[in-house]
């Protein structure tokens, strides 16, 4: 580790030295609330099944940086080491406001649509735009969570595949918020993407239709929100078309 020996280095220090957790959440004595995350560490199957924990790492670590450095909406990197990198707390993820919604929610959905279809204008795509994976700090809305991330610029179709995961969740998280409350979340979201990026949305579209088979296949399992939400999303896209 490198660098003043900050309260923040400390406290990296101490809790490296500790039993290894993968996401760490750390209060400094400025009361200041950040996060350290560390390479995943896998064993047996489950390397077999994802591979080195150290690339997913080095996904999200190179992407939290790219990103950042063209002034979009990631979480900044605060320190790092060859394993590890610490966040600020960036608030709550726009799951749990949806799940506990209040005043002021449908600007921070609108904010959430506007930020994805930057990352998308900048031919990026963050790999998982589930909405747990955006918070929301008081100000804007950060991406967390890159490990899907890549750093090789997207074609049209990756975009809107993108887009229509971060559809999926708004529509499956949807179904357990409070009743009612949930529609309104998701078309400010909608609203503001297409506004912003009328192109990618018009080829969710045509990707929709590509997977319409999916629709039938989703009612074979009706007891999870996330196969409940997949005839509602493909719905979605192909309405205008």
């Amino acid at each position: 580790m490198t660098g003043v020996d900050t309260p923040l280095y400390a406290a990296v220090a101490a809790a490296l030295a500790g039993p290894y957790a993968r996401v760490m959440p750390l209060t400094l004595p400025d009361g200041r609330k950040v996060w350290l995350k560390r390479a995943e560490r896998l064993t047996g199957r489950m390397r077999l099944q994802k591979g080195s924990g150290m690339k997913g790492f080095a996904r999200e670590w190179g992407g939290l940086h790219l990103l950042g450095g063209l002034g979009l909406p990631v979480a900044p990197i605060l320190a790092e080491g060859p394993d590890w990198f610490v966040s600020p707390d960036l608030g709550q993820t726009l799951r749990r406001l949806m799940w506990e919604p209040s005043v002021g929610n449908t600007a921070i959905f609108a904010a959430a649509g506007t930020a994805l279809a930057k990352l998308h204008l900048a031919s990026y795509r963050h790999g998982r735009p589930a909405i747990r994976d955006l918070c929301w700090d008081g100000r804007a809305v950060h991406f967390i969570d890159l490990e899907r991330f890549s750093d090789v610029k997207s074609d049209p179709r990756g975009l809107a595949i993108d887009l229509m995961i971060f559809a999926h969740s708004l529509i499956a998280d949807g179904l357990k918020a409070p009743a009612g409350t949930a529609q309104p979340l998701q078309n400010a979201a909608f609203t503001a993407y297409r506004a912003l990026a009328p192109g990618i949305w018009a080829q969710a579209g045509v990707t929709a239709g590509w997977l319409r088979w999916l629709g039938p296949v989703s009612r074979l399992k009706p007891d999870t929100r996330e196969w409940q939400a997949i005839g509602p999303t493909l719905a979605l896209f192909r309405q205008n078309l």
